[in-house]
């Protein structure tokens, strides 16, 4: 594809099956469920590149239909562990050439925001990020001036919950805790589509990100497993 690219989408996780629903793979299921127009969305396996990789063209229409505007996305699952994310990202941004962190968002998880609410940040230093270890090793990699969509899971109720424990453990039906991500999905989703069509995160964060009242009817949820049809293993 030789038109340039408008905006590269990481979503963080752990590769392994038994991570695909937990809390820390929160980003990976979003770019599995959203900004797609193929159901399942096709990415491919780079092992050159540490990722599977979805490089896309979206268009935004009119209400008569007519094609108003068109941008080259490409989504990015690193194959690395959670805490080498970085390692990946720069392969991929290498190869790319993308070299203005501007058209670089990470999708990542946050014990820090409310379930069913959405962060968005943009540069700031290290501690603004310290504690998540992928979002620490991109960091290591290539400097804080990328934008971040923190994905609230919110921590855990017991006291006697270990962090580690409770990011690593899957979503749940109790507490509605996995209709609120049904709902952060779909949030996430426009954020992300409306910013690779805009370019004006101001009023992205405006309009998803600051604290708003969640839905009193949530969508409800009984999984969180989206298929991939992932090629070139």
């Amino acid at each position: 594809m030789s038109r340039p690219i408008d905006i590269v989408v990481a979503g963080l996780g752990n590769p392994e099956p038994e991570y695909a629903t937990t809390r820390h793979n929160a980003n990976a299921i979003a770019l599995a469920q959203g900004q797609t127009t193929e159901n399942p969305p096709r990415f491919y396996r780079r092992l050159d590149l540490s990722a599977d990789i979805r490089d896309t063209i979206f268009t935004s229409t009119s209400e008569n239909g007519s094609i108003t505007n068109s941008f080259r996305v490409i989504l990015i699952k690193p194959l690395t562990a959670m805490n080498e994310s970085g390692f990946a990202v720069q392969k991929v941004l290498q190869h790319f050439a993308v070299k203005e962190t501007k058209k670089f968002i990470v999708v990542a998880d946050d014990i820090n925001t409310l379930p069913g609410t959405l962060m968005i940040q943009s540069g700031g230093d290290l501690a603004a990020m310290k504690g998540h270890k992928g979002l620490e090793n991109i960091v290591s990699v290539i400097g804080t001036e990328f934008i971040r969509f923190r994905l609230g899971i919110g921590r855990p109720i017991s006291k006697t919950t270990q962090i580690s424990q409770w990011v690593l453990n899957p979503f749940e039906k109790e507490n509605r805790e996995m209709d609120l991500f049904g709902h952060l999905l779909h949030l996430t989703t426009q954020a992300l589509y409306e910013y690779s069509n805009h370019k004006d995160l101001k009023k992205v964060k405006k309009k998803f990100a600051h604290a708003r009242k969640l839905p009193n009817k949530l969508t409800e949820m009984n999984s969180l497993v989206f298929p991939v049809d992932t090629h070139g293993f």
